[in-house]
């Protein structure tokens, strides 16, 4: 039994739960798909809008071409040119089927036969009553429930463009594996006793549902200028709703994954870092961020950016800056991207007439937001805090990212992380505290921006991130418990297979 489940676990396809992370080529072709589908994700979500609110189309147009633009930073930092020929048919264009199952009219894409069904997969042939696959202890492993893991699985391959054919066998094992994994562990689960709410559990996960909604809420957002904040509210939770998601069915997702973070916990509860593991830890990570930001500092830039990574080192250059950031409402996004970049296309000695043209209309969009960046200018004047005036003002989509709030951003002259209008004006504050008495304008809307902080360049001591790489380590070092701990449920529960079931 354990030498049939090694031999599994190391066949081309099979794929373990990682840790933590995403492998770069997974990430490149995530990257690549929405950078091909990004246009068309946008408007998916904006399809039930009428013509009455056509300002929030053009928004989501300015939103997406904003993001292609990260997503096109985030490929080079990688040292993956986006504009190259090997992307060119990356992604084919969906037939009807696959592109209704995306947009999520019928089924979530995870759960919809569309692009099993229109893709050339010999799939396991369905039979008129789910057969038993596997059993154990009195536990039945039905066919129903092994293929409907598996097309998640193949749906997510032929996302990603992948030759499921080649894969087929390998993802069909690895959907029987996951299934019996799951029962396995709801029996074990329910032996300890872990599968009962309790009134403190019942009130966790009412927090976590309430909280997760918020966050969600934030991506159906969308204000004209004309509706109450209330209204904006409501509008934004029906867009969701009917997108499939509600309060009740995040609370429902938490609820159903209860039990096994309980056994989780349990499982791994006393599982340390020792002191020895952890300064091994810092010297690997050190070495390795050494090498990769000499190269590639957009990596240093993203990694403090959005927090996923402990950095333990500091390139040189580098200076950290917070903003008060009085964005655009509706097209007025759309417009300022379109003239700025159009601006930045022409020749000043050739085309000064257009240019003059253009400005005159930058300084109508613009008007409308100078009242308020004057405001917090004042402000600043007469000597308010700057995080307060951050916190009150700032529509800054990216400041509770990472340690954006806590630290600001990390740019250097040579940065591509942001606009080069904010680069050049934060590189050109000559000390730190000091603040641009001119708002900056890019395309979305006005920056006011303080020199925050001199980054330190070099190694970042231990002792500064000591809690944070203590804290991830220890999330790799319980998953690797736990994992192990399954792997020994699943071999004592001597589980006989019936895979001529599933042929």
């Amino acid at each position: 039994m354990a030498k049939e489940r090694a031999q599994r676990e190391s066949a081309p396809g099979k794929r373990r739960r990682r840790r933590r992370g995403v492998p770069t080529g997974l990430t490149i072709a995530l990257l690549v798909i929405a950078l091909a589908l990004g246009g068309g994700f946008g408007y998916l979500a904006g399809r039930h809008s009428n013509n009455s609110v056509v300002a929030e189309r053009d928004v989501q147009l300015a939103n997406a071409d904003q993001r292609i633009g990260e997503l096109e930073n985030a490929l080079q930092s990688m040292g993956v040119d986006p504009n190259a020929a090997v992307f060119n048919g990356a992604v084919s264009p969906l037939d009807a089927q696959s592109a209704q199952a995306l947009s999520g009219e019928d089924e979530p894409v995870n759960n919809n036969d569309a692009l099993v069904a229109g893709s050339d997969l010999e799939t396991p042939s369905a039979t008129p009553e789910p057969v038993v696959v596997a059993e154990f202890d009195g536990v039945e492993i039905m066919s129903d429930e092994v293929l409907a893991v598996y097309t998640e699985s193949v749906n997510r391959q032929l996302l990603m463009g992948q030759d499921v054919n080649a894969q087929a066998d390998a993802l069909l094992e690895e959907a029987l594996d996951s299934v019996i994994e799951e029962h396995v562990k709801r029996q074990k689960a329910e032996e300890m006793g872990l599968t009962e709410l309790t009134a403190e559990d019942e009130a966790a996960i009412d927090a976590q549902a309430q909280a997760a909604f918020e966050e969600q809420l934030v991506f159906y957002t969308i204000s004209d200028g004309t509706q109450t904040e209330e209204e904006v509210r409501q509008a934004a939770i029906e867009r969701m709703a009917e997108e499939g998601t509600t309060l009740e069915s995040l609370r429902a997702q938490i609820e159903a994954d209860w039990w096994e973070n309980r056994l989780r916990e349990a499982v791994s509860q006393d599982v340390v870092v020792s002191q020895e593991d952890l300064q091994q830890r810092y010297d690997t990570l050190l070495a390795e961020q050494q090498a990769l930001y000499a190269t590639n500092p957009e990596q240093f830039e993203y990694a403090h950016r959005y927090g996923d990574t402990v950095v333990v080192y500091n390139p040189e250059g580098y200076r950290a800056f917070k903003q008060v950031l009085i964005a655009f409402d509706g097209a007025d996004a759309a417009s300022a991207q379109t003239l700025l970049a159009e601006r930045n296309s022409l020749d000043p000695e050739q085309n000064a007439e257009r240019i003059s043209e253009i400005d005159g209309a930058l300084d109508l969009l613009y008007a409308d937001l100078e009242a308020t960046a004057d405001e917090v200018l004042d402000r600043i004047a007469q000597g308010e805090d700057f995080d307060a005036l951050v916190s009150e003002y700032s529509q800054d989509p990216n400041l509770n990212e990472g340690h954006v709030r806590e630290d600001g951003y990390y740019v250097r002259a040579d940065s591509i992380s942001y606009d080069p209008a904010v680069v050049e004006a934060v590189m050109a504050l000559e000390g730190v505290g000091s603040v641009t008495m001119q708002p900056v304008r890019t395309a979305a809307g006005l920056h006011i921006l303080l020199y925050s902080a001199e980054v330190p360049a070099g190694p970042v001591p231990l002792e500064e991130v000591r809690a944070a790489l203590e804290a991830e380590m220890l999330e790799t070092l319980q998953y690797d418990a736990y994992q192990r701990q399954i792997d020994q449920w699943v071999e004592e529960a001597n589980v006989v297979y019936h895979r001529e079931a599933l042929q």
